[in-house]
């Protein structure tokens, strides 16, 4: 009974993200994948953005800048997880109805695809390179394995 109670007054007074908003704090649709890499942080949040398929954010040298809102579907159906190559660019793993992808982000913000889940409709998840930067390894969410993807990476892909 205690426990109720306590639930109900947490969730009554769960507006500090809306307080904090209207006080000039950013705020992000459904924040997912962060990486670290050279200096940025990158985070993905899944649904933000105009058409909501995503964005992908950066922080640089204290700053918060959008490097990428694909309001395309057919380029990002809302963006997951992500990770950095070793030559830079951004590998994202979708998390969108239908069939899923697995896609890069130039630097210069250049979208393509790089693979497409050909055996369910399971997301890519929690990509990762080898600690070298010749494997790629993406798992698949719900069928239960994880993949490794080997280059040659000796160029960009984009």
């Amino acid at each position: 009974m205690f426990g109720l109670k306590w639930m109900r007054f947490i969730r009554s007074k769960d507006d500090l993200r809306f307080r904090g908003f209207k006080q000039g704090a950013a705020c992000f649709a459904r924040g997912e994948g962060m990486w670290y890499s050279n200096g940025s942080i990158y985070f993905a949040c899944t649904n933000g953005g105009k058409k909501q398929h995503g964005q992908i954010w950066q922080i640089l040298d204290g700053k918060l800048i959008l490097f990428s809102e694909p309001n395309d579907s057919d380029l990002v159906d809302n963006c997951d997880t992500i990770t950095v190559a070793p030559w830079g660019d951004l590998i994202l793993c979708e998390d969108g109805g239908g069939k899923q992808y697995l896609n890069v982000i130039t630097p210069n913000g250049k979208i393509f695809k790089l693979a497409k889940n050909a055996k369910s409709t399971g997301e890519f998840a929690g990509a990762t390179f080898s600690p070298d930067g010749s494997t790629l390894f993406v798992n698949m969410q719900h069928d239960g394995f994880t993949l490794a993807i080997i280059g040659p990476w000796d160029e960009k892909l984009g």
